[in-house]
């Protein structure tokens, strides 16, 4: 449908995603960060679905941004964890 747009959506939520878990991560609290990371993974569903022509529910506009607002604070949560045993 808007291809163009949810390029650029897409472009712009995964760079403010870089930059949140690797600048801002450790300068800002932790609730900013997961704040951060949740819009950008929904800005990256909405993106997603910009991009389909076809087929997009209503069910899929809330699903998509829902869940990878989830997983984006879930995947830098277990990424970039505390000093555990496990890091060097």
């Amino acid at each position: 449908m808007h291809t163009g747009t949810g390029i650029v959506i897409i472009v712009a939520a995964a760079a403010v995603l870089v930059l949140t878990a690797l600048a801002l991560r450790p300068r800002v609290p932790r609730w900013a960060t997961d704040v951060l990371a949740a819009l950008s993974g929904a800005a990256v569903g909405i993106g997603g679905l910009l991009l389909l022509h076809h087929d997009v529910s209503a069910a899929s506009w809330i699903a998509a941004p829902v869940l990878l607002a989830l997983a984006s604070v879930a995947h830098i949560r277990v990424l970039f964890g505390g000093a555990g045993p496990f890091r060097t």
